[in-house]
């Protein structure tokens, strides 16, 4: 049975919480077929706010292989939803601010019931596509603080299917400007996701391409923009980095 949401002031759809309750009967291969399943009108897909819940339950019960099964798939649909959302025509760096949000995105789930964060994912087991975007506002504002280009943006809505930036925001941005996890990664998921913000953040970008979307090495050398070689070296060098931590967990 689905584990009560700690936010009073939310509720699950019916429909969802159904398939949680039956998703949370089957085993480790009919899960890790379901996850995988792209297509919405299938009867084996599993709505994101589905694998919200079952991923906040195997890493609180400890089900790495579980874990290392669903972050990939929820990551990957994130990544396609900001692909379009904050798309490189409309916004400089909005590669890097897309990585950001992700990496926060993973972040969430090791935090996921420490002090402060006991209730921070419920929101995205009833409306996943809505709380993603309040995230992903949050981030390009900062990142257009940062660079003291634009102060006034527009305060954003809270439609579930609207962009994350609308097109005023858009338009005055323009004119301003696979796979699972790697099994070489000896790590526990929780314990990478934890570290990540440790990295420099080209060792940080490689991994969470990499070893937790699980992008092929071509890929994310395409999109860190160098070659093969050097995200080998930077994977290496997160690898030592992050099992050096390990070792003081």
């Amino acid at each position: 049975m689905a584990r009560p949401l700690l936010n009073k002031n939310l509720a699950r759809p019916p429909g969802i919480e159904r398939k949680i309750d039956i998703a949370l009967t089957q085993d480790w291969a009919t899960l890790s077929r379901r996850a995988r399943e792209t297509n919405p009108q299938s009867g084996d897909f599993l709505p994101s706010e589905c694998l919200v819940h079952l991923l906040r339950d195997a890493i609180r019960r400890g089900e790495d292989r579980i874990a290392r099964v669903l972050m990939p798939q929820l990551l990957k649909r994130a990544e396609a939803n900001l692909e379009r959302t904050v798309p490189d025509s409309r916004m400089r760096d909005a590669e890097s601010v897309r990585h950001e949000i992700l990496s926060d995105l993973a972040m969430m789930f090791t935090q996921d019931g420490t002090e402060g964060h006991e209730d921070e994912l419920d929101f995205y087991e009833c409306k996943f596509l809505r709380a993603l975007r309040f995230l992903r506002i949050d981030h390009v504002r900062k990142a257009l603080s940062e660079r003291k280009e634009l102060t006034d943006l527009p305060e954003s809505g809270d439609g579930q299917d609207e962009p994350a930036l609308d097109d005023e925001m858009l338009a005055r941005l323009s004119r301003m400007a696979s796979i699972g996890p790697s099994q070489e990664d000896a790590l526990y998921l929780p314990e990478v996701i934890k570290a990540l913000d440790k990295l420099p953040p080209d060792q940080k970008r490689a991994v969470v391409l990499r070893r937790i979307i699980g992008h092929t090495e071509e890929q994310t050398a395409k999109i860190c923009k160098v070659d093969k070689r050097t995200i080998r070296y930077r994977l290496a060098a997160a690898d030592k980095q992050l099992k050096t931590m390990k070792e003081d967990l």
